[in-house]
């Protein structure tokens, strides 16, 4: 994979300076420069005798199956039908250009799990600035040459590096448009333009949320309350006492990133800065459960997110 200034989590992948300016730079950087086939695919039914008595292996074909192999390592990748399609790497970051024409800027791109999936991340023309703070959206582009799934565009505020920030990236698009395998990807362009234009409109929803909320006040007192909502005191529901003392930390420790956090932007003591320490704590601060990573942390607390934007804007 590559990414662009920022360096992954997991520390894999080309970090460059700046955008790929075309396409072919975009493929040599991620290392998607290799290319799926179809090939047949049979069940081997064991030596069988010629008619001059040499030995040989016989493969019976099983019509209608085919066997999509990644032509530099060989990897077989799945198994298709015979109307299955296959969409090469460099069409899908050539679906994404002609998506977004000349202001296109490829953020992220890669391959998972020997290449079975790919996703190609560029960023919108339309930058939104919220609060004072700037929300980058993103087209996103997943392509399986498993069988396993549709040619899927989105648009998302998830910045894609790995496999469950891919999955994340989806659930959170606020439109999706699919495209099967025994269709032509490049016909559907025009359509998938008009189906994810419709999120911009989210986006402008989402700045004049933000901005109203930066531009009303919110006091230590008027959070603490929200909080008082979110992470009850444990009197009414019998928790135990360890489970008490831990969410008054977490309510201590929201208060104070959102008294000191960076997460003030350029709307400290706002009602916007009360949601961005919210979000901060859970997807940055919060104990992790189980193996996993920070960004597991945001899918988990989704419903605090939405609960907590609710309360703070009727605060």
């Amino acid at each position: 994979m590559f990414s662009v200034r920022e360096t992954p989590w997991h520390g894999l992948g080309a970090v460059l300076d700046r955008p790929p300016a075309t396409i072919a730079a975009a493929i040599k950087a991620s290392g998607l420069g290799w290319r799926v086939e179809r090939e047949p695919i049979g069940v081997d039914r064991g030596d069988a005798a010629t008619v001059d008595d040499w030995w040989e292996p016989r493969c019976e074909q099983i019509p209608g199956y085919y066997a999509t192999v990644r032509q530099d390592t060989r990897a077989v990748l799945g198994i298709v039908g015979e109307r299955y399609r296959i969409v090469q790497n460099e069409e899908a970051f050539r679906f994404v250009d002609q998506l977004l024409g000349s202001s296109l800027h490829f953020e992220t791109a890669g391959s998972l799990h020997g290449g079975r999936r790919v996703w190609v991340l560029a960023t919108l023309p339309e930058h939104v600035e919220v609060g004072g703070d700037p929300v980058c959206p993103y087209v996103l582009l997943m392509n399986s040459h498993d069988g396993s799934t549709a040619v899927i565009a989105a648009t998302t505020p998830v910045r894609v590096v790995c496999q469950n920030t891919l999955n994340w990236g989806l659930e959170r698009a606020q439109q999706r448009f699919s495209i099967r395998h025994t269709e032509q990807i490049g016909r559907r362009v025009h359509e998938a333009r008009r189906v994810l234009d419709l999120s911009i409109d989210y986006y402008e929803q989402f700045r004049a949320t933000g901005n109203r909320l930066a531009s009303e006040s919110c006091s230590e007192r008027q959070l603490r309350r929200v909080l008082d909502e979110l992470y009850p005191s444990g009197m009414e529901d019998r928790v135990s006492d360890s489970a008490r003392r831990s969410r008054e930390q977490t309510k201590q420790r929201i208060v104070e990133l959102f008294l000191y956090g960076d997460t003030q932007g350029n709307a400290p003591g706002s009602k916007w800065a009360a949601v961005n320490a919210i979000v901060e704590y859970g997807d940055w601060h919060r104990a992790i459960r189980q193996g996993g990573e920070r960004f597991a942390r945001a899918v988990d607390n989704g419903a605090d997110k939405t609960r907590a934007l609710e309360l703070i804007t009727a605060a």
